[in-house]
């Protein structure tokens, strides 16, 4: 999806849960292609991060853009914990919940 959105001319800014080599990878990709582009490390599990977060992409964007607007918001999160109710435990129950409920909605 960011390369498509850098290809047809948007500056990108994008996140990755824990992989930040390939995350390099796709911002020298989107460099390449002319646009702006920066990854942030950001785990949607922990909410209590999300203020950070904003404050810091809101300051990027004034500095780099000079507005804290953007366009376009692709949401695209989520894991897959397979093992039956038996076997889920409490902290993996709380992963899901916290990355597919909570951090949607905070």
């Amino acid at each position: 999806m960011v390369i498509i959105l850098a290809k047809k001319g948007n500056n990108i800014i994008f996140t990755y849960h824990s992989n930040k080599s390939e995350a390099d990878k796709v911002v020298s990709e989107v460099l390449s292609l002319g646009q702006k582009a920066i990854a942030y490390q950001l785990d949607l599990g922990s909410t209590k991060a999300f203020d950070s977060f904003v404050a810091q992409i809101s300051e990027h964007l004034l500095e780099h853009e000079g507005s804290p607007n953007f366009d376009y918001l692709i949401n695209n999160a989520g894991v897959g914990l397979y093992g039956s109710v038996r076997d889920t435990t409490e902290e993996v129950f709380d992963t899901l919940m916290n990355i597919h409920f909570n951090g949607v909605y905070s």
